[in-house]
């Protein structure tokens, strides 16, 4: 066991976390089903892209040797649509019809657009006052991509943009990394369900919903949400169950020194190895974070505060990353934005401020904090976009410091 009772940085929690986990299995879906996942395996285009030269608009296609000698009327051979085969010049002095996306003669080298020309009997004229150069017009065959070259990189997210490159080279199925199955576990006898009126000392559920959304909108849809009430017996049946049927389980409170906080026992009891239980950080100091000791594969599971910022910003400053960094997806470079005002925190302890974007008269971004009132004040950072990582080594930041900023997954 690891860091047992102590408190821990920020950086030593995010250290333990990459040590321990370990990447999901990949498996091949179809296409269709391949949007939100992690793509495990670089994928090559099977063949030049575009695979031939192709006009950019509507107009006429060329050779501007015959420009260069002075020749400002052709006569059309042909015309050139989109998905029809290659059509030929029969010499230099004539030229084609074209639309957007056919492809090119051979011997032609321009296109004129089809505003700037007049066409009179067949006949296309050029006016004096327009020069066309070699490649006017012309998408070049291959210079998106050669064939075999690498049009996917191994741990890209498949999103719209990227399914678009795969199918445009023939990639039916795609090979990515499984989908874990993850539980959401709240605790807790003050919480009640939405749709019932709470007596005055208790509070509806929203943690696990607010984390189920943010997980979903991050690529992760095998969730299932369970709550577990104070009693030890019914704390350690319920994450037992959950331990059967997960790879990763968020449990959301009871990880504290309350005398109700029957989570920590309950997770060590069904095999569980603690890794760290707190970190000096605020929101968010009791976190728990372990793995399995003796099932046959890997679960892990992080025990977040129950008080809503807290959950919440944890959930993005270390569960997010660790379930990316298991589904191999790349690492992103840190995103970082300047204090748009002077701001003072005292205690030695790492903040994680809420903060609204803006941007200045220059055009740059600044983070302008929005403090909550306390870890439970979820109210106020629904109003914000999301947090700044302020060092404990420091006491006061001034307005245009940079610091590292974590956006709310929407």
């Amino acid at each position: 066991m690891l860091n047992q009772g102590i408190v821990i940085s920020v950086q030593e929690a995010e250290s333990i976390i990459a040590e321990k986990i370990c990447p999901f299995s990949p498996e091949s879906v179809p296409i269709s089903n391949a949007s939100g996942r992690v793509l495990v395996e670089s994928l090559q285009s099977d063949r030049d892209l575009p695979p031939f030269n192709r006009s950019t608009f509507d107009g006429i296609a060329l050779s501007s040797k015959a420009l260069e000698k002075g020749q400002r009327e052709f006569p059309i051979a042909g015309i050139g649509y989109a998905g029809s085969p290659q059509l030929a010049l029969p010499d230099i002095e004539s030229c084609i019809e074209i639309m957007t996306g056919a492809p090119l003669p051979d011997t032609a080298d321009c296109v004129a657009k089809i505003e700037d020309i007049r066409i009179e009997s067949g006949i296309a004229y050029l006016p004096d006052s327009l020069h066309l150069k070699t490649g006017y017009g012309v998408h070049p065959q291959g210079s998106d991509s050669a064939k075999g070259s690498t049009v996917l990189q191994k741990g890209c997210r498949l999103t719209a943009k990227e399914l678009s490159v795969a199918a445009s080279i023939g990639q039916d199925k795609l090979s990515v990394s499984t989908l874990p199955r993850i539980s959401i576990v709240t605790t807790g006898d003050e919480l009640v369900e939405i749709f019932k009126a709470p007596r005055p000392h208790q509070i509806r559920r929203s943690n696990d919903l607010a984390l189920e959304v943010a997980l979903k909108s991050a690529g992760y849809s095998q969730i299932e949400r369970r709550h577990a009430a104070d009693d030890p017996e019914k704390t350690e049946s319920v994450v037992n169950s959950v331990l059967e049927q997960s790879d990763v389980v968020i449990l959301a409170g009871g990880v504290s020194k309350g005398k109700r906080d029957y989570l920590p026992d309950a997770l060590e009891n069904a095999g569980f190895a603690k890794a760290f239980q707190w970190v000096s950080q605020r929101p968010g100091k009791p976190l728990w974070f372990g793995d399995s000791t003796s099932s046959e594969r890997p679960i892990f599971v992080f025990a977040l505060p129950g008080n809503p910022v807290s959950c919440f910003t944890c959930l993005h400053r270390y569960v997010l990353p660790a379930l990316n960094k298991m589904s191999g997806q790349r690492p992103t470079p840190p995103r970082f934005s300047a204090l748009a005002s002077d701001f003072s925190f005292k205690p030695p302890l790492t903040l994680f401020l809420p903060v609204t974007l803006e941007s200045d008269p220059t055009g740059l971004q600044v983070a302008r904090p929005l403090p909550f009132n306390t870890s439970g004040d979820y109210v106020s950072v629904a109003r914000t976009d999301g947090f700044l990582e302020l060092p404990r080594e420091d006491s006061e930041f001034p307005k245009g410091a940079a610091f590292r900023y974590f956006p709310w997954q929407t």
